[in-house]
């Protein structure tokens, strides 16, 4: 987001207000970083109008209740955070303000802020009213609060982590008077909610001046106030590394026993932290299964080992758990030669243990009880089957009439209807199947004593017969564009088309079953390739 842009429609705002009989400031973070030259995330405008006021003079724009006293106007693609001026407040379980009093003086609210580099207003002219003296802290790089700092915790403890906050994110000190009322009173942060933290808490651990933050946090005992991520912030004061939120936050949970929903928000992507303590939990060693290398992810996996090493739960072992990753089997479900879409083939439809099973055949391939090879894992599937339906199941697949796409033509059309190369070169009137695969199933012939046998053998030949139908379908499909492409070109003409035909064809046949593990049976079923390459079957020009 553009942070000058923000400020020019703040001061636009700032402009509409006045026009309307209203003073109007920008205030807070927004003009601290600005006089620091440093980006910002909220622009804040403190106003003499009231809530209602606001929301009649932008009833064109959005305006939505924010926090007592304050609105949220959403203008012009920004947000902004618009608060009235303030006398004074008074507040119950020294958090909610019980009454609020509205004023209609600047110098009113800027005595009710909380430190003096947050109490510096900027009119649309860029004037600056800075009546605590705040643009001196700046420059001090000192962090105080306007007035007794006691009352001012004790209006609002969550001050003590904005306090906190300015260190990690801008390398501030708290003045001395300020961070030991800090201390005194830290333990007001137990009235918090997780809730009321969560902002704040992200940006003190995302600062660029956190370890500095992690001193004062584990020094004052405000770390003792923080549940669930207290133990953390014990660890790292006493043994400080670098690392990210999510590590952070990781450690936390596995040190308290579990994940926890309220803190894991601070997360961008609470999902993948959640795996990541689940693992570390389960796997304290780091001695991860194949199923979880495979379906966690070796980042997953390798960050869950980091953890429990953070934690001395386990040492380094990122060269073994890499290793075992690249040894799996399969590194993707497609990967697998025999795909769920085989599966339903198979079954015609009938699917109800479809996922049962492909999930167990998947299991066996990866802890290598199962090869990956097309034939192993459909006898597999086969089986499975029979086991839940029964082999009355089985046999009532071989009695369902072949697809209609499969029967056996006079004239199989294979033309492409995305080019006339075949008006050119039509197919030999010979069966679409081979000579060896092409004798049809009589599916009256009684069942032998090895009726589960005879089922295979069947199934295997309709198999190859459906596969050779396809092969041969993509083959003549790659020829004849090859064919147009090199006509085009000028490259062949007459004759020539006879022979760079014949040749392709091989080629391809020969390609496609060498790198297809479910075509490869039909690698040396060369008798169709030599009938159809035969010149009686080409046509020349």
């Amino acid at each position: 987001m553009n942070n000058m842009e923000h400020l020019e429609r703040g001061k636009e705002i700032l402009k509409i207000l006045i026009n309307n009989g209203c003073e109007a400031y920008l205030i807070g973070e927004a003009v601290c970083n600005t006089i620091l030259t440093l980006p910002f995330d909220e622009v804040e405008i403190t106003t003499s109008a009231t809530p209602d006021m606001v929301k009649g003079i932008f009833g064109d724009y959005k305006v939505e209740d924010e926090k007592e006293g304050y609105v949220r106007l959403y203008y012009l693609g920004y947000q902004f955070l618009i608060g009235t001026f303030k006398m004074g407040s008074v507040f119950k379980d020294n958090r909610r303000p019980l009454r609020i009093h509205y004023s209609k003086n600047l110098h009113d609210d800027l005595l009710t802020r909380d430190f003096t580099i947050n109490a510096i207003a900027m009119s649309p002219a860029g004037k600056l009213t800075d009546a605590y003296r705040g643009f001196e802290d700046i420059r001090k790089k000192k962090i105080k609060t306007i007035g007794n700092p006691k009352v001012r915790f004790l209006e609002e403890p969550l001050r003590m982590l904005i306090a906190l906050r300015f260190v990690s994110e801008l390398g501030f000190r708290i003045e001395r008077r300020t961070y030991r009322a800090m201390k005194r009173k830290s333990k007001l942060l137990l009235k918090l909610e997780i809730e009321t933290m969560l902002k704040e808490m992200k940006r003190i651990l995302n600062g660029k001046y956190f370890k500095k933050a992690l001193f004062l946090i584990y020094d004052s005992g405000i770390y003792k106030r923080i549940p669930v991520l207290r133990n953390e912030f014990k660890r790292l004061a006493n043994n400080y590394r670098q690392g990210s939120l999510d590590t952070f936050l990781a450690c936390s949970f596995v040190k308290a026993g579990g994940f926890n929903d309220e803190w894991g928000r601070i997360s961008d992507e609470p999902g993948r932290l959640r795996e990541i303590v689940e693992l570390a939990m389960a796997r304290p060693k780091g001695n991860f299964t194949p199923q979880e290398l495979f379906f966690r992810s070796l980042d997953i996996c390798l960050e869950a080992n980091k953890v429990n090493r953070l934690l001395k739960r386990s040492h380094k072992r990122d060269k073994h758990i890499r290793k075992a990753h690249v040894n799996l089997p399969i590194h993707d479900i497609s990967e697998l030669t025999f795909s769920m879409n085989d599966m339903r083939f198979m079954t015609k439809g009938r699917d109800t243990f479809n996922d049962e099973i492909f999930e167990k055949m998947l299991m066996k391939v990866l802890v290598r009880e199962l090869p990956n090879n097309y034939h192993d894992l459909r006898d597999f599937v086969t089986s499975s089957l029979g086991g839940y339906l029964g082999e009355s199941f089985l046999l009532s697949l071989n009695q369902e009439p072949v697809p209609e796409v499969y029967e056996r033509e006079e004239n199989p059309p294979f033309k492409d209807t995305e080019s006339d190369v075949w008006d050119e070169y039509p197919l030999p009137e010979t069966p679409a199947f081979p000579t060896s695969l092409s004798n049809t199933v009589n599916y009256s012939e009684p069942v032998r004593d090895n009726k589960f046998e005879d089922l295979e053998a069947k199934i295997r030949k309709l198999e190859l017969q459906n596969l050779e139908m396809k092969l041969s379908r993509d083959v003549e499909s790659l020829v004849g564009q090859n064919l147009e492409m090199l006509k085009e070109m000028k490259y062949i003409d007459g004759a020539e088309k006879v022979l760079v035909s014949r040749e392709l064809k091989e080629i391809y046949r020969n390609l496609i079953t060498d790198v297809d593990p479910k075509l490869r049976p039909l690698k040396d079923t060369g008798k169709i390739n030599k009938e159809r390459n035969e010149p009686k079957y080409e046509k020349e020009d």
